[in-house]
């Protein structure tokens, strides 16, 4: 494979999984800023969703292609995989936010004890379990969707859903009906 046909294909399946993310961070932070136009606060959600869509895109793609992140497509259920990627990239995630606050609060404060004590004091905290929460059902139905695809064969599943249903009546199933003894 060329040097340009590697990059069109990463190009690709980076900016399908950006485009994934953005579409849903645009949903979380949409809801976040009509909650909080309540309170007449401010949120900037386009920049916001589309800088995350781009980094958790990449950090996805990674780790996907790392050990620690197909550990169990082989060998265990689908759900079981789809599960334990999504703890494993919200664990990352929770990390990668916490660390974000702590950084900025160590900058004000100057000392990394009391960076921390504020974060879990003045309600950060809860900003970042809720985040992590939107960011682990996001990633739930991504590791699902791409699971499902997979083991379909790649690319199947997403030519099901955006395929134009034939004309006429749907044909009736083959299988003989269950048994309801």
């Amino acid at each position: 494979m060329g040097v340009m046909a590697t990059a069109k294909h990463e190009a690709k399946q980076i900016g399908l999984v950006t485009l994934y993310f953005f579409v849903c961070f645009g949903i979380i932070l949409t809801l976040k800023k009509l909650f909080l136009e309540a309170y007449e606060i401010r949120v900037y959600a386009v920049s916001a969703a589309v800088i995350g869509a781009l980094v958790v895109a990449k950090i996805v793609v990674i780790l996907d292609k790392v050990r620690a992140g197909t550990r169990f497509d082989a060998r265990a259920s689908l759900g079981f995989g789809a599960l334990y990627k999504t703890l494993l990239y919200a664990a990352a995630t929770f990390l990668a936010l916490f660390a974000e606050r702590l950084f900025h609060a160590y900058r004000e404060g100057g000392a990394l004890g009391t960076a921390v004590a504020y974060i879990w004091q003045h309600r950060d905290r809860n900003v970042i379990f809720a985040d992590v929460i939107c960011i682990g059902l996001a990633l739930m139905a991504y590791h699902l969707y791409t699971g499902i695809d997979r083991r379909l064969g790649e690319g199947t599943l997403r030519a099901a859903i955006w395929r134009r249903a034939p004309a006429g009546p749907t044909p009736p199933s083959r299988e003989p009906p269950p048994d309801t003894d």
